[in-house]
């Protein structure tokens, strides 16, 4: 080789190992969106009592108005016989029912799933029990009653949640049933009741993978959703 390339060649290598010692490399970690970005988000909103004593009945109402809007759906014409509407897709939801808006569903349903959660972490199911299908409603009640039998408070604070999504829909007997997906970064653990936790002693955040699935009657004339089954995704 050419001495004078010889020599250029370690120029340019001196200078690029000593941009990288400097500039260092980005990691995945380190992108918009990560794990650093969590804490950002709703940290604050669990800090809201809805259902206190303190509250004024305006403000509950104002509350629960704004939950519930979202989700409720304008009236549209429907079958008169929904007993033999039947079908499975969101294709098919958006076919039979051209007024469904899955955009302000889905916002509802976000904003259910952070009342839900706060609502059971604070023993009190009262704020959000029009939301709950029956046996959903007494399982949560059932884990609350066995938690405070044994003494123990939950905590439950979420960090950040993503977007919800529509997983299926489907018609059966005249009601519709809507899998919905969530992903949140959360800490929830459960601790004595006259011990309350240590900020520094906090688990460290885990990510809540769930769809809950939600139902109404196809009629138009039909109450709000409700959730009536939740599992792990």
């Amino acid at each position: 080789m050419d001495p004078l390339n010889l020599i250029l060649l370690i120029v340019v290598v001196i200078i690029g190992w000593r941009l990288r010692s400097v500039l260092g490399t980005r990691h995945d970690d380190e992108q918009s969106g990560g794990r650093a970005d969590a804490y950002r988000l709703n940290a604050d909103a669990f800090d809201r009592k809805p259902s206190r004593e303190a509250e004024s009945a305006e403000t509950q109402s104002q509350t629960q108005s704004e939950a519930q809007s979202p989700v409720d759906e304008p009236a549209t014409e429907r079958p008169e016989n929904e007993a033999l509407v039947e079908g499975r897709g969101l294709a098919y939801l958006r076919d039979i029912d051209p007024g469904f808006d899955e955009a302000g569903f889905l916002d509802g349903a976000g904003r259910a799933y952070e009342m839900i959660l706060t609502a059971f972490a604070d023993d009190d199911l009262s704020s959000v029990d029009t939301f709950l299908g029956p046996d959903v409603a007494e399982g949560f009640a059932a884990a609350i009653a066995e938690r405070q039998a044994a003494g123990q408070k939950l905590d439950t604070r979420i960090l950040r949640l993503d977007r919800p999504a529509l997983d299926d829909a489907r018609i059966e007997d005249g009601t519709v049933y809507l899998d919905v997906r969530f992903r949140a970064e959360i800490i929830s653990f459960t601790h004595a009741v006259d011990t309350p936790p240590q900020e520094e002693d906090l688990p460290a955040p885990s990510t809540a993978h769930d769809v809950w699935v939600f139902a109404r009657p196809l009629s138009s004339d039909g109450p709000a959703w409700q959730l009536v089954a939740t599992h792990a995704a």
